[in-house]
């Protein structure tokens, strides 16, 4: 409407006199700029669009009302950015805050051209690592359009590779929410922050700010989007609430967010009623050149516009056309050349890579450039390579790094859409989104359907291209034509296994295998073949060749549809359940993508064992021929551990039956799976290590305080190692975690509060703590449930009483308490009152101490478990301010671990000495009063022989008391280690001995004493190096010595440690009639590595290398001074080794 915009602009130039001249009036003024407002709120929330149209151009057009809607576009500074107050009000209304922003970028097309134009030249120079040219288009953008959160983010990746000083960067982080998006700028590019981590510590923010600041859903929603770009999910919910703070960005970011809504808007259904209101004002923007706009722009224009307006980009047509005629060579060259000029092009990459995986001689391009970088880890991630993951990490953070980028999204969206398992929405939706980088055939064929595709080829496509044509054929399911028209053998095999008409038996030989040349196109295959089979028909070919697949390839269980699977298993027979296949698959399901299934794996494995009439997995037939050899190697490797093992056999009495049963399916293992023999050994190993240490020194740690730090550092790890991450982030001096509140007198005001790391540490800190603490696998607190609270202390404290009678028994039914018989049939009728009545009243206060002593002291107290237990593990500020001081360096999380449980001992070991001042005084105390009061009850017994009997018990307990509270008193120390006891030579000896018959049982080892063993205790944490020696010495004797004519090898030896001084003596049977020239060289140049030290290099290799690992284990790990002599005694056919340290 002219009058108002004309009314407007009036009362612009009239504010502009009342605020700036000399004789302004500021109350006047501000009236003024009510009106204004208004009016302008009138024409944003204008109903009429062709009226909305004419107004907004002309705002935007006048030089007087354009600085109030543009007044961010262009900010000077990031100082300046988004600091100017926005006259105009949030309508909470999407399809009219995207029409406002629409004509925004309908009336700037021109600037917004520009930038497009220089975004892809720097994308192309990241590429090329042409890094200068690459800063000096952020550097001319900013110059023409002012600084963004997108030339920020390219600043920051720009600094980390050129290695300029970043805090250049975060002196012009503004104190507001861009300032706080900016730290994770820098974050994203540090070297050692990996994109999981990254995602980790941003979500992680992300939950902490939502939980601070309910109030501030706008802020927080855009933070999220800002800081996990990369991998944020739209809804119009959140595209509302984003927008209520990109309205004070700069034009190039509020562009950015428009191409990223209209992302989504896409993916929706073509009635969905906000692709159809938003749809129109997307279409105004005809004057902008940006061919990912253009592409979106298609999608979302009418049929008989499609045809006049677009123009789809030809570039790789030809090269196209040469790959399914079957000259790869020539596409892949080609291919090659156009990413010289535009190395940004996902579709040159994808051509490349597919035409080098099918050629096969691994040629690479511009291997010291990022682009070369890009698409040899792509390679690895479309063919599932067993360095997949190591390569989706290095493309994942490289684009995070980038993640404003024109390849970055489409990227990604290619390699979900390749490695997803099908589902026909999802599919589409990913497909569609890899495909919008430009408008090319390939976003026709994503976008469209298939009826609108065919026609739309028809009409505006060159027929007579090759790949037109082939294309058209696989669009109208003409499958035949389409092989006639290919010539790659492996997509007419791809085409083969797509046809819905072909038998599933004819399909199967179609199917190539994931490797080599051949894995790229075999793996389309198989996800469609596995995602389209009948379940309800073919059940059992696809869990076999599922199990195949993943046996295989692990990473082929990306695109396997085993949930879907294990539903149809579920539902399965006996046939099923017997099959080996299915334990398998539900282990790999269970492990990977579900862990709630674990229990129910428990029940598989049952089942399958029960129908195949199987005890144990030892006792199953490795030569039925209905277990295929890969698929029971498999089982028994994985399916069959003891963790599994566990749930799924009831019949085990004992964790040490389960891992002798382990011990058994490792020698069949190493049978029938020799490639992997040396796992199977070191298994061997650790499994007969814990036999050993459990069966013979009942290192139960029966009498110790212990926590099994080992065993829950593991745990630890994979739970808080990136929480770590995120204190070491904003420790950093740079870095200040910013986060926004409202003021709730005014919306539009912000105010900044900046929390420092102690708060994280803190969490930290604590969640270690209650692990050490309250783990009832792990931590102290169940140790003290299990061997001391329950059980074991009250029959400790009652064992004095019991053993002198003065113990009592309540009778449930009647109340009363029963003394010891023995003073019933001993005791004088007219005493026997008197007795019963004192040892009652005994009975009672003893009860009482085992009860306070357990319930109120022997007690964990945190924050949250209020005690008045002596482990006392609250920790306030000044507990927390030594150990802050002591974490000031540390830079790793095992470190790190480290000096927090080392801290927590320090607490123990204070705790442990009051408990044990406890039961010293106030313990004993008791017990003393307890027992003066039952001594004066039953001083007025007649009977004086009876009393002196009496007294002489009540003597016998309390003098027994006093050691019965020290034996208790020894039960409150730490474990000097937290694996092993103190052990001897014998043991040690044992150990290796059992190791080396677990591993080699067809082989019979008999030892002999030469002289009786003589040692001292060996402090346990050397127990691993011990192992070391004696399995080496076993092992070098299983592999020469020389076997009895009963099959035995007969080992003698002496053994003897005293002060401090080892000695062992080992020797076996040897052969010596025969020629041992060489063996005898072999010892002199063993000696000689030993004399000169260069035996450390022979450790590092493999083979004959037992004797160089004993010496290093005893000079290196054992700090000794090694005398060592071996050789051959020719006259006693012996082979003999002294050790002396």
């Amino acid at each position: 409407m002219a009058n108002r915009i004309d009314l407007l602009k009036g009362l612009i130039l009239q504010n502009d006199i009342k605020t700036f001249s000399r004789r302004g009036d500021k109350r006047q003024a501000a009236k003024l700029l009510i009106q204004i407002k208004r009016i302008f709120n009138e024409v944003l929330r204008e109903k009429d669009d062709e009226i909305f149209q004419q107004d907004i151009i002309r705002l935007l057009s006048s030089g007087a009302a354009n600085p109030y809607i543009s007044n961010n576009f262009f900010p000077q500074d990031m100082k300046e950015y988004g600091s100017y107050r926005n006259i105009i009000d949030f309508t909470n209304d999407l399809q009219i805050e995207i029409r406002w922003m629409a004509y925004c970028f309908q009336f700037y097309s021109k600037e917004i051209s520009e930038f497009v134009l220089e975004r892809e030249k720097y994308d192309n120079y990241i590429l090329l690592n042409q890094y200068e040219d690459a800063l000096d288009v952020i550097e001319n953008v900013e110059k023409m359009l002012g600084p963004s959160l997108w030339s920020l983010e390219c600043k920051f990746y720009l600094y980390a590779k050129m290695n300029l000083n970043k805090n250049e960067l975060m002196k012009q982080a503004p104190k507001s929410i861009y300032g706080a998006v900016m730290n994770f700028y820098e974050l994203k590019n540090r070297d050692n922050v990996t994109s999981d981590e990254y995602f980790y510590i941003a979500n992680k923010e992300i939950n902490n700010v939502k939980k601070y600041f309910s109030d501030a859903e706008s802020l927080v929603e855009f933070y999220a989007y800002k800081i996990t770009s990369l991998v944020y999910e739209m809804n119009e919910e959140r595209i509302l609430q984003i927008l209520w703070v990109v309205r004070q960005t700069s034009l190039i970011d509020r562009y950015l967010f428009f191409c990223d809504v209209c992302d989504y808007i896409v993916t929706l259904p073509e009635n969905n009623e906000l692709r159809l209101a938003l749809k129109k004002y997307v279409l105004l923007l005809e004057g902008i050149e940006d061919n990912h706009l253009i592409a979106i722009r298609f999608i979302l224009d009418d049929i008989e516009n499609r045809k006049g307006k677009y123009t789809p980009k030809t570039r790789l047509d030809h090269a196209k056309c040469e790959f399914i005629r079957g000259n790869i060579q020539s596409a892949r060259g080609e291919a090659a050349d156009l990413l010289r000029n535009f190395p940004n092009n996902i579709g040159a990459m994808n051509l490349y890579i597919e035409s080098n995986i099918l050629i096969g001689d691994d040629l690479k391009i511009y291997q010291d450039k990022n682009l070369g970088v890009l698409l040899n880890n792509l390679t690895y991630v479309y063919t599932l390579n067993e360095n997949r993951d190591e390569s989706l990490e290095r493309v994942r953070h490289f684009a995070n790094a980038c993640s404003q980028s024109t390849w970055s999204k489409e990227i990604l969206n290619n390699i979900v859409y390749r490695c997803q398992t099908y589902d026909e929405r999802e599919c589409k939706k990913t497909k569609l989104l890899s495909n919008l980088q430009h408008l090319d055939i390939e976003t026709v064929i994503a976008c469209l359907g298939q009826e609108k595709d065919i026609k739309f080829i028809e009409k505006m496509m060159i027929q007579d291209q090759l790949y037109v044509k082939f294309r058209s054929a696989l669009l109208n399911e003409e499958y035949e034509k389409a092989i006639e028209l290919c010539g790659i053998s492996q997509i007419k095999d791809l085409i083969v296994v797509y046809n819905k008409n072909v038998p599933i038996t004819e399909k199967m030989e179609h199917l190539g295998k994931i490797d080599g040349r051949d894995a790229s196109i075999a793996i389309m295959a198989m996800r469609n073949f596995l995602s389209t089979i009948d379940l309800n028909e073919y059940l059992e070919i696809a869990m076999k060749l599922s199990t195949e697949l993943i046996i295989d390839n692990i990473f082929t269980s990306l695109f396997i549809p085993l949930e879907k699977i294990i539903g149809y298993i579920e539902q399965g027979g006996e046939n099923i359940r017997a099959n080996i296949c299915t334990p398998i698959l539900y282990y790999v399901y269970a492990t990977y993508f579900n862990e709630e299934k674990l229990d129910d794996l428990g029940i598989i494995c049952e089942d399958f064992f029960l129908f195949r009439a199987i005890e144990s997995p030892t006792k199953i037939d490795i030569y039925n021929s209905e277990y295929g050899k890969k698929e029971l190697i498999y089982f028994l490797r994985n399916v069959c551990s003891t963790k599994i093992m566990d749930i799924s056999i009831s019949t085990f009495k004992n964790s040490q039956e389960r891992d002798k049963e382990r011990v058994e399916i490792c020698n069949i293992l190493s049978q029938i799976d020799p490639d992997n023999l040396k796992e199977y050994e070191k298994e061997i190993r650790e499994l007969t290590q814990k036999l050993m240490i459990n069966a013979e020194l009942k290192i139960i740690e029966e009498n110790r305080i212990h926590v099994n730090v080992d065993g829950m550092k593991d745990r630890l790890e994979k739970s808080y190692k990136n929480d770590f991450l995120r204190y070491l982030f904003y420790q950093d001096d740079r870095v200040k975690q910013v986060t926004m509140v409202f003021d709730g007198t005014s919306t539009e005001k912000l105010h900044v509060i900046e929390n420092t790391p102690e708060r994280i540490l803190r969490e930290l800190v604590f969640h270690i703590r209650d692990a050490f603490v309250s783990s009832d696998e792990y931590g102290l607190n169940g140790y003290l449930s299990l061997n001391i609270r329950h059980g074991t202390l009250e029959d400790e404290l009652r064992s004095p009483l019991y053993k002198s009678y003065l113990n009592a028994k309540k009778d449930i039914n009647t109340g009363k308490y029963i003394i010891h018989r023995h003073w019933v049939e001993y005791v004088h009728p007219n005493d026997l009152e008197i007795i019963e009545k004192a040892i009652t009243a005994f009975h009672i206060k003893t009860e009482a101490i085992i009860a306070k002593l357990k319930g109120k002291y022997i007690q964990i107290r945190t924050e949250e478990k209020i005690t008045e237990g002596i482990f006392d593990y609250t920790l306030d500020d000044w507990d927390m301010l030594p150990l802050t001081l002591q974490l000031q360096d540390i830079t790793t999380f095992e470190e790190f671990l480290d000096v927090v449980i080392n801290y927590l001992w320090q607490i123990t070991e204070r705790n442990l000495g009051e408990i044990k001042r406890i039961i010293k005084e106030e313990i004993a105390q008791d017990y003393d009063n307890a027992f003066e009061e039952l001594k004066n009850a039953v001083s007025k017994i007649s009977n004086r022989a009876q009393l002196r009997d009496l007294q002489q018990k009540i003597a016998e307990a309390s003098t027994d008391m006093p050691n019965t509270l020290d034996k208790i008193c020894y039960w409150f120390q730490r474990s000097t280690e937290s694996k092993h006891n103190d052990f001897d030579l014998q043991f040690a000896f044992n150990l290796g001995l059992q190791t080396i018959k677990n591993m080699h049982p067809e082989k019979r080892f008999i030892a002999k004493e030469i002289n009786p063993v003589e040692s001292d205790k060996i402090p346990g944490k050397f127990l691993k190096n011990f192992d070391g020696i004696f399995y080496n010495l076993f092992d070098n004797i299983y592999k020469k010595a020389k076997s009895s004519g009963s099959g035995n090898i007969e080992i003698r030896y002496e053994l003897k440690y005293k002060d401090l001084k080892f000695y062992i003596y080992i020797e076996n049977d040897y052969d010596c009639t025969t020629d041992i020239k060489d063996d005898e060289i072999r010892v002199e140049q063993a000696k000689k590595l030993i004399r000169s030290g260069e035996y450390l290099q022979k450790v590092k290799g493999e083979g004959g290398t037992g004797i160089p690992k004993i010496v290093k284990i005893i000079a290196y790990d054992l700090k000794g001074e090694p005398v060592i002599d071996f050789g051959y005694r020719k006259e006693k056919n012996i082979f003999f080794m002294k050790i002396e340290f």
